[in-house]
């Protein structure tokens, strides 16, 4: 019964330090969890195995509940854990103080003082919880940083496991077995620290990726709408000169002068139509995509490649409000296979890219088409790690957009190579969103 009450006081302890409110089925589960990892501190008189046991329940099972605040978790599960003993402590001494040994024993007037004890604790640890989550979870400086939870997790699981290995366990007394068992539950202790510092660098350099991913969605906005004022102001150029045009027509008309007029129409007003035609980006059907970041990204690059003198044919006959992947892994493939698609093309006598986008019942289909110069080129040597066909190119931008397309079930890459031309076909279907 006094085993119960204490891992019950434990998890009372914890769940007021948790990050977010924990529910009745969460917290019968870290009950349970603490129980069975602590059955060596009452059982087998093993105290400094199953506090280290308890403290890998709880770093478990803050990992496994919620993977969005789980750093915090840990931290906030560890605190928990060490705020339970010393509030657990400093009201059992504090009991001793006010009450005699011979009334503690008293059968009835005992389980008052335990009920009493456990009120205490609770509103003890509920003060301190609440403060402490003021404190830790303001999102403020340093602390908004994910990989600083884990850094700072690491750090407090190698002070506790220190401290239970190297203070609470007794010497050896020239036991293999307990040297082994020891050695073990260290090897396991500093496994734990090194995986929060493993989390704590994976999550930094996803962090960086997408800043940067975000970054570069940015600056193709800037571009996008850089082009557009550059668009509307050719536009009102174009109607002023418009109006000229019609005014130096005029003389001739009321002259009726015909062959001057055919003069002046096929020598000067003619000509006129290749301008416009070059001027003319195509970009008109790339409102059908209702996806910002997308739909800017589309369009500088686009606009760079008609600026490189690449012939651009763009074909997205209906309109597209979703990909069904993340925007921003989105981004970054479509980045990479424009950017090849366009240095491959100015390669030619003739460059040429083709972008098409068709929303069908299954999905999206995606296809970049581009001619390039046939050198041997093999596919199967395209995504391999150094590989470029361009000199000083480390060839990794092929290999990342492989890493990104595998991370999803839902999307398919398909590459071919037909008479000079080069094309990435990427097939986003609805069967599964978001397989990260």
């Amino acid at each position: 019964m006094k085993m119960l009450l204490s891992f019950f006081q434990l998890s009372l302890a914890i769940c007021n330090v948790w990050p977010k409110r924990m529910s009745l089925k969460g917290f019968v589960v870290l009950y349970m969890m603490l129980l069975l990892s602590g059955m060596p501190v009452t059982l087998l008189s093993c105290i400094p195995y199953g506090l280290f046991g308890i403290v890998a329940a709880v770093c478990i099972y803050g990992l496994v509940t919620s993977q969005d605040t789980d750093a915090q978790n840990v931290c906030m599960g560890m605190i928990g854990f060490v705020l339970a003993i010393v509030a657990d402590n400093f009201l059992t001494t504090f009991r001793n103080m006010l009450i005699p040994q011979a009334l503690s024993n008293h059968q009835y007037f005992s389980f008052g003082v335990r009920m009493i004890h456990i009120l205490l604790f609770y509103y003890i640890t509920l003060l301190f919880g609440r403060l402490l989550k003021k404190l830790l979870l303001s999102g403020k400086g340093i602390l908004r940083l994910q990989q600083t939870w884990y850094l700072i997790d690491a750090a407090l699981l190698l002070l506790i496991t220190t401290y239970l290995f190297d203070n609470l366990i007794p010497g050896q007394n020239g036991s293999i077995g307990r040297m082994i068992y020891n050695n073990a539950l260290h090897i396991s202790g500093y496994l734990l620290v090194m995986l929060f510092l493993l989390l704590a660098m994976r999550r930094s350099y996803m962090e960086q990726i997408q800043t940067e991913a975000k970054q570069k969605a940015l600056q193709d906005l800037q571009d996008y709408t850089h082009n557009l004022e550059a668009m509307y102001n050719s536009l009102r150029s174009f109607k002023h000169d418009y109006v000229n045009i019609l005014l130096s027509m005029s003389g001739y008309i009321e002259n009726c002068d015909i062959e001057e007029l055919k003069k002046f129409f096929e020598n000067k007003i003619f000509p006129t139509k290749n301008l416009i035609d070059q001027g003319d980006y195509k970009l008109n059907q790339l409102s059908n995509i209702g996806v910002l970041e997308i739909k800017s990204l589309l369009s500088a690059k686009m606009i760079y490649a008609h600026e490189s003198g690449i012939d651009v044919t763009i074909d997205i006959p209906d309109r597209v409000d979703c990909f069904l992947m993340d925007t921003v892994d989105l981004a970054r493939i479509l980045g990479i296979f424009l950017d090849n698609a366009i240095e491959a093309a100015l390669e030619t006598n003739k460059p040429q890219i083709g972008l098409n986008i068709i929303q069908n019942n299954a999905g999206v289909s995606i296809i970049i088409s581009n001619c390039f110069l046939d050198n041997g080129l093999r596919l199967h040597e395209l995504n391999q790690k150094g590989f470029s066909t361009k000199i000083g190119h480390q060839g990794i931008g092929l290999l990342n957009a492989q890493k990104i397309i595998s991370s999803y079930d839902n999307v398919l890459l398909e590459t071919t190579i037909q008479c000079g031309c080069f094309m990435q076909h990427m097939e986003l279907t609805a069967r599964k969103q978001f397989g990260k």
